[in-house]
């Protein structure tokens, strides 16, 4: 990111979640901050909350319906419920008033994601499985919110690119893990996996408490007035909501399709996640500095064109290149786009209002995200077929990218209003 665009950024504006209603109390120099002990924290943090607890569920899903834990129907929809629960944690943290000791908390919502990845092991049926993937749901959604404040908000403003840069990359780190990890742990089945991957969360918990410094996260002033989106704005922000449609395939179904709908494999099917998982640890640092040089806008039309590319190369071949590159395009641009819608949006309007456009923005993209999956889920109930579903992503990433182009058009000839 540029570092212009940087210093005019909010607390947390970096984060997919970030909350229009929180700031973060910052040192005066940054001179004394732990920089990369607060970044590793924060990886760690999007790594067991976002990286394995939502994205690891992927490569799990065939096993599920391998071992009869579950149908693939039901699989996908216990997938969706994650999502719900991710903005559900997004909304409360909305809703919450009041002074917050950061590191208090995140070590709680850390320990609470490890429980329900223990829980996870335990075959008591849907209802109990389907809980505990809402409840890290919520957790991802809390802790997404509190690190983009405790750990990107609190860097020097000459810094925010590198410390958000590894925080986010632990999103990205988490899945490259789960699609390595997951398939060894396999051999020795389900329960023994879902107790390994709680093992991991106990010890990242453990890390983050030696290495994080004390945060306070404080209330914001309440905004004063409703101010309306310029039509850039609203564009942009549609396309962002609506991107959520070209991404959720690759997220919750790739390696079900790679695995179950061509018939190779779990282990093949984990391998493809891992291309998404690198591609994703990679996106925002490729795409930040194209966009530095080309526009935020240009760039995020590019990628999304890319990425319309990529969701649809399964319908014309299955061959193992195609499928990596396919999941390598999806996941650097399904990933990277955060950073550059961001970006364009701090582009598009005032400081003053940034936080609350950025906060619709990504609350609109959630609710777009969980809607998805399930809308998805029951699509493959009925028809059976994954490669609709690509179709779809690609066809609603090309709008996206005609979306963006009209608001970078429109942008050219009018001046922001503060």
């Amino acid at each position: 990111m540029a570092p212009a665009a940087q210093q005019h950024w909010p607390c947390g504006a970096l984060a997919p979640t970030a909350s229009r209603r929180y700031s973060c109390q910052r040192m005066d120099t940054g001179t004394d901050v732990p920089i990369y002990r607060t970044a590793v924290s924060g990886l760690l943090a999007m790594f067991l909350g976002i990286g394995i607890a939502r994205f690891g569920y992927s490569p799990l899903v065939p096993a599920l319906v391998a071992a009869h834990w579950y149908s693939a129907s039901a699989a996908f929809w216990l997938g969706a419920v994650n999502l719900l629960g991710y903005f559900v944690g997004a909304a409360l943290m909305r809703m919450f008033r009041g002074n917050l000791a950061a590191k208090p908390a995140i070590l709680l919502l850390m320990a609470i994601t490890a429980l329900a990845l223990f829980a996870s092991a335990v075959q008591a049926g849907p209802l109990w499985f389907g809980l505990w993937r809402l409840v890290s749901g919520v957790t991802g959604g809390v802790l997404m919110v509190l690190m983009a404040a405790a750990v990107v908000g609190r860097a020097p403003a000459a810094q925010k690119g590198r410390v958000g840069g590894i925080t986010f990359a632990g999103m990205g780190s988490g899945i490259t893990a789960s699609a390595l990890l997951i398939p060894p742990l396999l051999a020795h089945g389900l329960v023994f996996t879902w107790m390994a991957l709680g093992a991991v969360g106990v010890a990242a918990t453990i890390i983050v408490a030696l290495l994080m410094p004390p945060a306070t996260i404080t209330a914001a002033p309440p905004s004063t007035g409703a101010d309306r989106m310029s039509p850039p704005v609203r564009r942009l922000v549609i396309a962002y909501a609506l991107a959520a449609l070209g991404f959720v395939p690759h997220m919750l179904f790739w390696a079900s399709f790679v695995a179950i709908g061509l018939h190779r494999g779990v282990a093949a099917g984990a391998a493809v996640s891992a291309w998404l998982g690198i591609a994703a640890a990679l996106g925002p640092v490729i795409l930040g500095r194209v966009a530095d040089r080309f526009g935020f806008l240009a760039t995020l039309a590019a990628g999304y064109l890319v990425m319309a590319v990529a969701a649809a190369l399964p319908l014309f071949t299955d061959a193992t290149p195609a499928l990596d590159l396919s999941a390598f395009g999806v996941g650097a641009v399904g990933l990277g786009s955060v950073m550059l819608a961001a970006g364009a949006i701090a582009g598009l309007v005032p400081a003053h209002r940034l936080a609350a456009t950025w906060g619709a923005a990504t609350m609109a993209y959630a609710v777009t995200q969980a809607l998805t999956a399930a809308g998805f889920s029951s699509l493959f109930h009925a028809t059976g077929s994954f490669l609709v579903l690509f179709a779809i992503a690609s066809g609603a990433l090309l709008i996206c990218a005609g979306l963006v182009l009209s608001a970078e058009r429109h942008a050219a000839h009018q001046a922001v209003t503060p």
